[in-house]
């Protein structure tokens, strides 16, 4: 599988939006088991959630924000579009804007092996050949679709 097969990328400006979000945190990011399970099923708590609020899920953009430390997932908050002004309080689940801006947004199919080397191919390629400067000071995005997940990086324009 070529690079070109992996790498489909394109410079985007995503607006804000506002969410309903849960954290994941992982205690010891040296021992990665159980990420996935995790993620999946703070996301089904959300969905749940969101249909108490006579949402339909399937309908709204399911986004994760991933928070690395030494290259190592420490954290994963689970979002989910949330077109209300206000929320009820909740214990575990509360909103926020997600920020929008200029992007690179790498497009791939929804299989772990797939994400992992698309990412490696984007930072250890794409980035350098194509001199984006990276905006640290906003999160990176994987926005999730049924067969492919959108991986945005914020990039200065």
């Amino acid at each position: 599988m070529g690079k070109e097969n992996l790498l489909h990328v394109g410079l985007c400006k995503l607006e804000p939006v506002q969410v309903v979000h849960k954290m994941c945190l992982f205690r010891n990011p040296a021992k990665p088991r159980g990420y996935d399970k995790r993620i999946r099923q703070t996301f089904q708590q959300l969905r749940e959630w969101i249909v108490c609020c006579g949402l339909e899920p399937r309908n709204l953009l399911h986004i994760g924000v991933p928070v690395l430390e030494d290259k190592q997932l420490i954290m994963y908050d689970c979002c989910i579009e949330f077109p209300f002004p206000v929320l009820e309080e909740h214990r575990d689940i509360t909103l926020r804007v997600l920020p929008g801006g200029e992007y690179a947004l790498l497009r791939v199919e929804k299989t772990p092996a797939r994400i992992a080397k698309a990412i490696q191919l984007f930072y250890s390629d794409y980035v350098p050949r194509n001199a984006l400067i990276l905006d640290e000071e906003r999160p990176t995005y994987e926005i999730y679709y049924e067969d492919t997940m959108e991986y945005c990086v914020p990039i200065q324009k």
